[in-house]
């Protein structure tokens, strides 16, 4: 995996909302779903991930760091987080939920959600590492399932 920031000069380019892929609305691969929509966020998912569960929070408004945003867009922001979180922990059963904020590939600010679990967790010793994993973590109708069940507690949660 080559990090976008290290090529100064397209990062420079994607930093720009003219330019980020994000803000340009270009198409995801097939396999991503959105889960919510809310006025500060996307919630998705895709299949091709570490543990079965995780999710991305993604601002809609261009923000390369947490701190470009104000002090309303960031609440938003990271309540959208907040819910997506809990629904996350109920819908998986997970033991502990880890935050992380990279934007080394798209500088756009998202949040990736890890569910971490006691048994079956083949980082639990390590830090997460998305490229020492074998998908896909989810069999038959297991991925359409967990998406819909998060749709039905994040939209109930927004009410």
């Amino acid at each position: 995996m080559s990090y976008l920031w290290k090529k100064t000069e397209k990062w420079n380019q994607w930093c720009d909302s003219k330019n980020c892929p994000v803000c340009r609305n270009l198409p995801q691969p097939d396999d991503y779903v959105t889960i919510a929509e809310t006025d500060a966020s996307w919630i998705e998912a895709h299949p091709n991930v570490p543990f079965k569960g995780t999710c991305y929070v993604m601002s809609k408004k261009h923000a390369i760091e947490l701190y470009d945003l104000s002090d309303d867009e960031a609440f938003s922001f990271l309540k959208d987080v907040m819910i997506t979180a809990r629904a996350l922990k109920e819908v998986t059963g997970a033991t502990k939920i880890n935050y992380e904020i990279h934007g080394n590939t798209v500088p756009h600010l998202h949040l990736h959600l890890f569910p971490r679990y006691l048994v079956g967790d083949r980082f639990s010793d390590s830090v997460i590492d998305p490229r020492n994993v074998e998908p896909p973590v989810y069999s038959g109708n297991e991925f359409h399932e967990f998406t819909k069940t998060m749709r039905e507690r994040i939209s109930s949660a927004l009410k």
